[in-house]
């Protein structure tokens, strides 16, 4: 696994690849709080894209890992404070609710840094587009990202996330990430509406629930397993039933 790091290394092991990139260094880093002292000395205040922070994995040793798409770095753009950075090498920790990104040090070094929450407004990882819920304006302050699965009429959004399951056996002594769990909401006004089943997204729409359990019967449509893109033409066709109301 490339994210699998100990505590208790030295900075130049924070690689992307397991191949040795860093002249070996005397002084060892034994606390959290010494490795961001050191990443606040190489990252400037003025460096937009990396005003973050070392990333250090919360635990490196469990089982299974806390990534959307599993244990892989991918290349994408990332949107922060509406400029576009494109081509970048990120992960992105479901868990957290944060982007990782390849970065280099002063030396250029291969290192990760965890960027700030608040200035990452997206990001696209393939054709999944993910939004910080802070643009969506809601009362309750939703935090964190969402993948955006519609914006029309209503908006429709995925959150994703991953836990760690505290269950320790013999051979299992540091516990396990579950699975990926994806929630369903629908933006109406200023709220974010779950609707984590069939029932209750038929329930939402109730006025049309007759032509909904058609559209489902006729598109072979499993609401819990759907795709993306099957969501969003169920979206589109929510809409176009409420205008011709």
């Amino acid at each position: 696994m490339v994210l699998r790091f100990s505590f208790t290394i030295i900075l130049i092991s924070f690689l992307f690849y397991p191949e040795p990139a860093y002249p070996q260094q005397s002084k060892t880093i034994s606390t959290a709080a010494e490795l961001v002292d050191i990443a606040e000395i190489i990252y400037g205040p003025d460096d937009l894209l990396v005003n973050g922070k070392l990333y250090i994995p919360s635990h490196p040793r469990a089982e299974g890992n806390p990534y959307f798409r599993e244990d892989k770095w991918d290349y994408g753009s990332i949107i922060i404070r509406d400029k576009t950075f494109t081509n970048f090498l990120f992960i992105y920790n479901v868990e957290t609710d944060r982007v990782i990104i390849e970065s280099r040090d002063i030396n250029e070094n291969k290192i990760a840094v965890l960027l700030n929450q608040d200035f990452v407004d997206g990001f696209m990882i393939g054709d999944h587009e993910f939004i910080n819920l802070n643009q969506l304006k809601t009362s309750n302050t939703a935090k964190g990202y969402a993948e955006l699965i519609y914006r029309s009429g209503l908006t429709m959004v995925i959150v994703h996330k991953k836990t760690l399951l505290k269950q320790y056996s013999q051979s299992n002594p540091f516990g396990s990430y579950s699975g990926l769990v994806s929630e369903k909401f629908i933006q109406e006004g200023d709220q974010l509406v779950k609707l984590p089943t069939k029932g209750s997204f038929l329930d939402y729409y109730s006025p049309y629930r007759t032509q909904l359990k058609k559209y489902f019967r006729t598109n072979n449509l499993r609401y819990k397993k759907a795709s993306k893109n099957e969501l969003a033409k169920l979206m589109e066709f929510c809409d176009g039933l409420v205008e011709n109301k």
